[in-house]
């Protein structure tokens, strides 16, 4: 008996059915989580290259990548830079602080984390510190571009202090203090710390770097027991046509209780 031919439209059909369910498929089998560019603010070594995010950040932003779904593509500019690009909708931005001019361009999500502002400066020429209006006088080390909140920018504008703003490297920020090119530098870490704690990891940190500054390390580095600022809040942005998720995000992460 012989066999039979499927007429060919049903061939045809079976054909194309058979592509269609391929082409569907393979997507769903290949496709990752949807990458998302993350702007930040850069932080540089002493050679101006930038350094790796510190473990907290990173834990964050882990975090929040799983669950989101979605993959964080890093990229680093200067601040005037980052926040530029986040405005003109490029990707969301993290670290940028709120003021005044910016609640008006950027839409923040709610805080994902605190901050405090601290005042770091030789051991040898500590100074009492209670409010701002002690600074008076003095030459504060700064991260040009940075935002250190309302207050400090209220005291620059009446030039309570002179800035010396230099790039967002903290070792070269650090070692201009050592060699008494500046009175003082702020320095932003985490609420959790302690001034004690602060002090004791810039000294470390600084102990390699020390010898080579030579005769002039004559000191350490305190952290005035008073920081400038409490709780400064630490958001994400992102261009106002843009609908990022971020706020239930954290929420959730919030939500749960620490490892």
């Amino acid at each position: 008996m012989p066999i039979s031919t499927p007429p060919l439209r049903h061939l045809i059909t079976c054909i194309l059915l058979t592509a269609l369910l391929c082409w569907a498929a393979a997507p769903r089998a290949i496709a990752g989580p949807q990458t998302i560019p993350l702007i930040i603010g850069d932080t540089l070594d002493e050679q101006g290259k930038p350094k790796p995010l510190s473990p907290i950040k990173r834990k964050l932003l882990d975090a929040l990548e799983r669950e989101l779904g979605v993959t964080f593509e890093l990229h680093m500019y200067p601040w005037a830079r980052a926040e530029r690009y986040a405005i003109e909708g490029a990707g969301i931005i993290f670290g940028l602080p709120k003021s005044a001019d910016r609640l008006h361009a950027p839409r923040y999500s709610d805080v994902a984390a605190y901050n405090n502002l601290w005042i770091v400066t030789r051991s040898d020429t500590t100074f009492h510190f209670n409010h701002i209006d002690d600074l008076r006088g003095k030459s504060i080390g700064l991260v040009r571009g940075y935002h250190y909140g309302e207050e400090v920018d209220r005291a620059r504008a009446r030039k309570l202090f002179r800035t010396d703003e230099d790039i967002a490297s903290r070792g070269t920020r650090l070692t201009r203090l050592m060699l008494k090119r500046v009175d003082a530098v702020l320095l932003f870490q985490p609420s959790l710390q302690s001034a004690r704690d602060v002090e004791a990891e810039i000294n470390a940190f600084m102990a390699p770097r020390l010898r080579s500054i030579g005769a002039a390390a004559n000191a350490g580095f305190t952290v005035l027991p008073k920081p400038l600022a409490t709780d400064s809040g630490v958001f994400f942005a992102v261009a106002r046509h843009k609908d990022d998720g971020i706020n239930a995000a954290l929420a959730r992460i919030q939500q749960r209780p620490p490892n």
